[in-house]
């Protein structure tokens, strides 16, 4: 049924789960038993990771960002529950997304 739903996203799972040992699923099947904690705290520190993460590349002129810049700028938008996030190389290449952004929802 998740493969239904969700698509290719099951079979990455999968790749996930027949990757780990016997003991390691043993250890991940008895803490799901227990309420899930250890799991759950785990999972919620890679998505706080990866929501912190910038994207490498300008979302309008693809140039290569650099992390340390003070000229870059990330842009988080769409509702609650699909986000987006995207990232740009100067205040340039941000206005002309908007401005590309605001002619997408005229349309719609």
């Amino acid at each position: 049924m998740v493969s239904e739903i969700r698509g290719g996203a099951s079979y990455r799972l999968r790749d996930v789960v027949d990757s780990l040992d016997f003991n390691e699923l043993v250890k991940m099947q008895q803490d799901l038993a227990s309420g899930g904690f250890h799991l759950r705290k785990f999972l919620d520190k890679v998505i706080s990771e990866k929501k912190n993460l910038h994207a490498d590349h300008c979302a309008t002129c693809s140039a290569p960002l650099t992390p340390t810049s003070r000229h870059n700028f990330t842009l988080v938008f769409g509702p609650d529950d699909f986000r987006k996030k995207a990232s740009f190389c100067g205040f340039d290449c941000l206005e002309h997304f908007i401005k590309e952004l605001k002619g997408i929802y005229k349309v719609m």
